[in-house]
């Protein structure tokens, strides 16, 4: 609590050393959580995944894309829970992502329990959230402290592709008449590059934003499963009018 109290007292002229002494990451650290995390995304790009109950044949990565607060560049100090976005050569509609979603979610699973390097360090708590949109949600830890850090995978159609969205997209996303926010994910890159590019100076004052949010609605451990506010970060919440944790602050 000594960092909470100490926010309250910092005059605005040295709130930027307040976010470099507290809140901002070591660059060590944070190359050590991303190089922990790069094992996972060697293995889904390189696993030969073999479509079952209808899925495609070949079905091929074709991006990863880190969001929340590690995409965007706003991590906390401590942070360690990693969001990827999986879009895959299976979905070709919003209708076929949302109708093989699941089986999607089971064989990445399966194929996971038996990856000797992410078994390697640690792979364990291997579970599909039964949350909107659905992803798979396990613990690994860092090669060199050991840390625990909570990765999650939402595989998704890559409905923008490597251009700008056009109208035609959001024709095809209303017409396909999904749950609030199971779609969301395929327009994750528009969400993290909203962030991603802006000055350094107001990617401060989003720390400074959920550092005070954290200690203010969220003291101790009554706080939620930082998972409980992805869904607001990527367009939806479940609980309306429930409290969120600092990925749930569009951050």
């Amino acid at each position: 609590m000594a960092v909470a109290q100490e926010l309250y007292g910092f005059p605005a002229s040295k709130l930027d050393s307040f976010v470099a002494q507290w809140l901002q990451p070591t660059r060590e650290w944070k190359e050590e959580v991303l190089d922990t995390v790069q094992t996972v995304e060697q293995f889904l790009r390189q696993e030969n995944f073999h479509g079952e109950r209808g899925l495609a044949r070949d079905m091929r990565v074709l991006k990863i894309l880190k969001v929340g607060c590690f995409g965007n560049g706003t991590v906390l100090r401590s942070t360690t829970d990693v969001e990827l976005v999986v879009f895959l050569s299976c979905f070709h509609s919003f209708q076929e992502e949302a109708k093989y979603h699941q089986a999607v979610l089971r064989l990445i699973q399966k194929r996971m329990s038996y990856s000797r390097n992410l078994l390697d360090l640690g792979l364990r708590n291997l579970s599909v959230t039964d949350e909107v949109p659905s992803s798979l949600i396990f613990t690994i830890q860092t090669r060199e402290t050991w840390e625990p850090i909570t990765v999650t995978i939402v595989p998704a159609y890559r409905a923008l592709g490597p251009s700008h969205p056009n109208s035609e997209v959001y024709v095809n996303l209303i017409e396909a008449n999904g749950y609030p926010g199971n779609f969301s994910p395929s327009f994750s890159e528009l969400q993290r590059n909203f962030v991603k590019h802006r000055p350094t100076k107001l990617k401060s004052l989003l720390r400074l934003v959920k550092h005070w949010y954290q200690k203010a609605h969220h003291p101790g451990s009554g706080r939620p499963h930082p998972q409980c506010g992805r869904r607001l970060q990527m367009g939806y919440s479940r609980s309306a009018g429930q409290p969120v944790s600092e990925t749930g602050l569009l951050l």
